[in-house]
């Protein structure tokens, strides 16, 4: 049967966490035995007493290369480009020289001596920031902020692999090293489970993150952050072409060989912007929708201080609107009616889809009365869009949206 698939066209984008949770030792690839957990949804209060944190805005990178064209939105740009000859001498990095293999190892020297790295947001909770919110709106906050912003008391700059990439890299660039950040792209969540996967922010976050976006005029509320924020990869590295080879030049220290015998792909400054989930409205209409993508927005939910409704099976916490659900802010609610179910759709504008709900009444009759467990007739209208869906690919989609514990057999039984 075929059911008329409902969606917000500005569709919501996933990651990972949001997770940027990089360990110390996650640098040339491997995976920390006791990962500390960077996580992405450390809130920010006060620095710790160790680092003595400076918050002011840069006014504007010198050069901004490659820029957005939003209209009245932030301009994105390289969070890592070249640092002015002027940056360059206040850092202590002016002249260096030599070949290029021996201006990246001074690099990398001037890393070991002016950089502490930290990976725990328990010693330190803004320490995931820079990566996190550059991944999904680039330039954010830049390293020409960050080598300002973030000192320790004896004046070291801190942070984690990332901050050591995308420093190394604006160094580099600054010499004309023909260079590049790469990423050992696996989420931390994959590798520990103490890691929370899936996309959203802590509000805690964005009210730090609020502060910056005030600054540059810019007005994105938390939805708007929360369903565009995710996680990121688990290492992040630079690397310099010397000759016809890529070389990693990884600062952070806690280096293992593990780490080297994993692949690292490019990464894409604006690998993680996406301006419709930025700047674009929840519309609901009787398009497709990105299933894999709200999936992984769902493995998140309920949002941390999310209160949204409980349902008629008691379940708390589940969306109260199709708003919330599309941003990740709870799982899927359950409703013993129809026309419960038809006014949860109403309440964001989806009043008119064509969906045939006396069908709809008797499939969910049908599958409760055969299985003995309870139908999610949203989630259900959400993931079924074609004539012939797989149980393969249906079920898990179904179980993520809902916390259900459906099968394939239930599947091919009684909703096929």
């Amino acid at each position: 049967m075929k059911k008329t698939l409902i969606l917000i066209v500005a569709c919501l984008l996933m990651l990972a966490a949001c997770s940027s949770n990089s360990t110390g030792s996650e640098v040339n690839q491997e995976l920390p035995p006791e990962p500390s957990v960077e996580s992405q949804e450390a809130a920010a209060p006060e620095p710790t007493d160790e680092p003595t944190q400076v918050t002011e805005t840069k006014e504007e990178t010198e050069e901004v290369e490659d820029a957005g064209d939003i209209d009245g939105q932030f301009e994105i740009f390289n969070p890592y480009q070249a640092f002015s000859e002027e940056e360059m001498t206040a850092l202590g990095a002016a002249d260096f020289s030599g070949t290029d293999q021996e201006i990246a190892q001074m690099i990398i020297n001037w890393q070991n001596t002016n950089m502490h790295y930290i990976g725990d947001p328990n010693q330190q909770a803004d320490i995931s920031h820079p990566m996190r919110w550059n991944f999904f709106l680039p330039g954010i906050y830049p390293v020409s902020d960050m080598v300002q912003d973030r000192r320790m008391a004896d004046g070291k700059i801190y942070g984690l692999c990332w901050d050591y990439a995308s420093i190394f890299v604006a160094m580099a660039e600054y010499y004309d090293l023909d260079c590049r950040v790469t990423a050992y792209k696996t989420l931390m969540s994959d590798l520990n489970p103490i890691f929370q996967a899936g996309a959203g922010m802590d509000p805690e976050e964005y009210k730090v993150l609020q502060s910056k976006l005030a600054a540059l005029g810019l007005d994105l509320d938390y939805n708007h952050i929360s369903r565009s924020a995710r996680e990121t990869w688990a290492h992040y590295r630079a690397e310099v072409k010397i000759g016809e080879e890529w070389i990693a030049f990884d600062g952070a220290p806690g280096v293992s060989e593990e780490y080297a015998s994993y692949t690292y792909d490019l990464v894409n400054w604006d690998e993680g912007y996406d301006d419709e989930l930025l700047y674009g409205e929840v519309v609901f209409s009787e398009e497709g929708l990105n299933i894999p993508v709200l999936a992984a927005l769902m493995a998140s939910a309920p949002a941390e201080g999310y209160e949204g409704i409980t349902d008629d099976a008691g379940n708390s916490n589940r969306a109260a609107n199709m708003e919330d659900l599309v941003a990740g802010k709870g799982l899927v609610p359950y409703f013993e009616n129809i026309e419960e179910i038809k006014a949860f759709f109403s309440t964001s504008g989806g009043e008119d889809l064509d969906i045939d709900w006396d069908e709809f009444a008797e499939i969910k009759a049908d599958y409760e009365e055969g299985t003995g467990k309870l139908f999610f007739a949203i989630a259900d209208a959400l993931i079924y869009m074609e004539e012939e869906l797989s149980a393969e690919d249906y079920v898990p989609y179904y179980n993520a949206f809902t916390g259900s514990d459906m099968t394939n057999e239930d599947f091919n039984e009684w909703v096929k």
